[in-house]
């Protein structure tokens, strides 16, 4: 669970790349309501946990001190 939630751009692309090889290996399923129905679900919960997380870590990257110039001018 923990690397659902530190990677979940990469969990999606998982998920989509295997229902595109199941359609492409002519794995014998009702491709056009399933595929849409998981696709749509996969875009909408996905698209979702991929924005929070990317925006908990833009807000994380703000609230890091950064160092000013007269901080390296010593090093």
């Amino acid at each position: 669970m923990q690397f659902l939630k530190k990677h979940p751009a990469r969990v999606y692309a998982l998920v989509t790349a295997v229902l595109g090889l199941l359609v492409a290996y002519g794995v014998d399923v009702p491709e056009t309501p399933i595929l849409g129905v998981v696709t749509a679900a996969l875009a909408l919960i996905s698209g979702e946990v991929v924005q929070r997380a990317e925006n908990a870590k833009t807000a994380e990257a703000f609230a890091t001190p950064v160092a000013t110039h007269d901080q390296l001018d010593g090093e």
